[in-house]
């Protein structure tokens, strides 16, 4: 299925919502959790081997405890068993069970674990034990993602990170997995859940290989919703291939959670996540902003009006692709600022004046956009692109300047523009700093 045409398959109650998260992920105001079933994208040793999802690890405790007796089987509750083998054999049994059943190091990660990464998320959590993630991450060259294996490591830690909730293989442990460990977990972990309900507070959630009646799932949205509430967190979104009935679709939205069916790209689960992400990653690139190339005057030895046409070229193209921001996010200000070369204000002379004039006014418009001041030094080239044109002379006077009769090749509907709009950032500029003559 091409990508095209699996975009053209997004029903438009859902496109909202993949449209959002992408916006979300922009603004670096998106977070993750993992779930067990993403991890049976994993590529085994074997090609017929998955890593057992949680009802398959209870039925590992089940024949543990019932010597092979299947009765019953469906009814199988993960935690509930776990409980009762380390009860009947102990903790170090029920450890053996879980490793011997998920051998990490028999696994690797696939090319979907590194989709997953290669999208800016502010954290990534997991209730996994593998570390696929972990290992996928060190593929991913746009970001460094910082392990995060128990709660002492939280302290010093730096985003992104991959916040490994409920233990890790090889021996950071306990493995989180009997009723006891749930119940008494916001007492023992209490950083980690601070940490997830802090993340919850400033971004959105995605859930990723969750089922609706996941008992991670169940348990890490009953203590958010304990801690903050319904109305003080932001929404989040339950990922996959969801076979929900009309009371759990329900159940869902009333806890805050939307659930996102992705069956619309493929009824493969692999595949279907693969399209969701690369849906994500095209959003992204289409409103990577600003995405011009650099431009330095010392590259130009034959002086500044080659490099002031060639400015102005690409500082107008960064412009009319602006995304319409009414405020420019931070980071996207910060990337802006980083291009500001103001060599050429201090010899404006040098370049002639339609184009000086022209290229003033793309500076102006970088400046107000990013929110950085305009400094007194560049006042003065400033009043000198201003001068001179006098667009209306019909209302005012201004000596030795341009003006629509004595100059006719010029585009005056444009020098309007430009001379206004400089005009407005030096009013501004002299009503700040309470120069009420100018």
């Amino acid at each position: 299925m091409s990508n095209n045409k699996s975009e053209c398959n997004i029903p438009p109650n859902i496109k909202i919502y993949l449209t959002e998260i992408a916006e979300r992920l922009q603004e670096r105001h998106a977070s993750l959790m993992v779930g067990a079933g993403f991890s049976k994208n994993a590529e085994g040793n074997d090609n017929t081997r998955k890593i057992p999802s949680w009802n398959e690890l209870a039925e590992k405790f089940f024949d543990k405890l019932n010597e092979g007796n299947t009765n019953k089987k469906e009814f199988l509750n993960p935690l509930k068993l776990a409980s009762e083998v380390e009860a009947t054999f102990g903790r170090p049994t029920l450890n053996k069970i879980i490793k011997s059943n998920m051998p990490d190091d028999k696994f690797q990660p696939s090319e979907l674990h590194e989709k997953l990464l290669s999208l800016p998320w502010t954290d990534v959590f997991t209730t996994n034990y593998d570390t696929l993630l972990e290992r996928a991450a060190r593929n991913i060259s746009q970001f460094r993602y910082e392990p995060v294996v128990n709660s002492e490591d939280l302290i010093l830690s730096t985003k992104p990170r991959i916040i490994k909730l409920h233990g890790s293989f090889p021996s950071q442990r306990p493995f989180i997995i009997t009723e006891e460990d749930f119940r008494t977990y916001p007492k023992d972990n209490a950083p980690f859940v601070n940490t997830v309900q802090q993340s919850l507070l400033e971004n959105t959630l995605c859930l990723i290989g969750f089922s609706g009646d996941d008992p991670n799932f169940l348990n890490w949205i009953g203590w958010i919703r304990d801690n903050l509430g319904k109305r003080n967190s932001l929404k989040m979104y339950l990922i996959g291939i969801l076979s929900l009935s009309t009371g759990q679709r329900k159940l869902l939205e009333d806890r805050n959670i939307i659930p996102i069916d992705i069956s619309f790209f493929s009824t493969d689960h692999y595949e279907a996540l693969s399209l969701f992400f690369d849906f994500l990653l095209k959003c992204l690139q289409k409103r990577k902003w600003p995405n011009e190339e650099s431009i330095s005057i010392n590259s130009f030895s034959n002086g500044f009006e080659l490099w002031a046409t060639k400015a102005v070229e690409i500082w107008e193209k960064t412009r009319k692709d602006y995304p319409n921001w009414l405020i420019m996010p931070h980071s996207h200000r910060v990337s802006l600022q980083r291009t500001f070369d103001t060599h050429f204000i201090y010899h404006i002379e040098k370049i002639e004046k339609s184009l000086a004039i022209k290229i003033l006014y793309e500076f102006n418009w970088r400046l107000e956009k990013s929110l950085y001041p305009l400094l007194p030094q560049w006042i003065q080239a400033y009043q000198l692109s201003i001068d001179s044109y006098n667009p209306y002379p019909d209302i005012l006077q201004i000596s030795d300047s341009l003006t629509p009769k004595e100059q006719t090749d010029v585009d005056w509907e444009e020098i309007s523009i430009y001379w206004i709009e400089l005009q407005l950032s030096l009013l501004t500029h002299y009503r700040q700093e309470e120069k009420e003559d100018d």
